[in-house]
């Protein structure tokens, strides 16, 4: 299998197809009053390098899960003729419960989707819905080990259909492998019910709380799951513009403490080693 690393001119070609997928996004929730706020590393390229990490490739948005749901409303008003999105339930064959919005006509094959339709593998944005948590402290754990429950089970399974994802995907991106035998046999087990009833019951523990004030919120979907994506609402759904290559994007107005609490010393440029990138399957613009 020939993989696809971006580096130079190719690697700047794709950030401006992916921000010219977040402008027509972003446009579109600004337009409809729907809170946002760039999240994970394009925060972290915001404050740090006003654009891009240099050496990443993707944009991930943070929204409310009552903005959420108004952008499934509106989605195909504004940008069905040029996109499509795919959520958890629309596309439970993926295994994953964030959402990504996918242009169409172009293919961008990543690891997972390994045993896609390329028609559907379209260049993306990332989307990570920012759900209400209980301030009741037993409904909270409640909440809480429900979700990473499912989560993780949902994670196996990905796993384990995944199995046949070359090493070398894994190597090229610096990340580790996390395929323990125990997750093998989780996600060979969960087969016994379809992927999609695992979704359906993590999204509904992730939305349990239906409490648009309550103290807490948190990002079950994101990479550090539920008790580490966990913040106080004022820290995640409260705003401030930044600029973002040639645009203005909206961060935390917190950013810079959100920021600490995720990577520490977030000025200090990695070693080469140690950077994230992203390998292709397949690439079209």
């Amino acid at each position: 299998m020939k993989l696809i690393k971006l580096e130079g001119h190719s690697l700047k070609k794709y950030q401006n197809a992916v921000l010219s997928v977040a402008v027509d996004v972003i446009e579109v929730l600004e337009k409809e009053h729907i809170k946002y706020s760039l999240t994970g590393g394009s925060a972290l390229g915001a404050v740090r390098h006003k654009g891009f990490i240099p050496w990443d490739d993707d944009i991930d948005i943070n929204i409310p899960r009552e903005d959420y749901n108004k952008l499934l409303r509106v989605f195909d008003k504004y940008l069905g003729n040029d996109y499509y999105i795919q959520t958890p339930l629309n596309s439970p064959q993926i295994g994953l419960l964030l959402t990504q919005i996918r242009k169409k006509n172009t293919i961008a094959k990543r690891k997972y989707d390994l045993y896609e339709d390329e028609k559907k593998c379209g260049i993306s944005i990332d989307l990570y819905v920012v759900e209400n948590v209980f301030n009741n402290k037993s409904l909270r754990w409640i909440q809480t080990y429900f979700s990473l429950f499912f989560a993780f089970i949902v994670s196996c399974n990905r796993s384990f259909k995944n199995r046949g994802i070359p090493k070398q995907v894994f190597n090229e991106e610096s990340r580790k492998l996390k395929y323990g035998v125990l997750k093998y046999i989780i996600g060979f087990l969960s087969q016994i019910l379809p992927l999609t009833i695992y979704i359906k019951l993590s999204n509904v523990f992730f939305s349990l709380c239906k409490n648009n004030k309550s103290k807490y919120v948190s990002v079950p979907s994101g990479r550090k799951h539920f008790n580490g994506e966990l913040d106080l609402r004022e820290n995640l759904c409260k705003y401030r513009k930044c600029r973002f290559e040639n645009e203005f994007f909206n961060i935390p107005f917190y950013a810079e403490k959100y920021l600490e609490k995720f990577y520490g010393n977030y000025m200090k440029i990695p070693l080469e080693e140690k950077r994230e990138q992203h390998i292709f399957l397949k690439l079209e613009y």
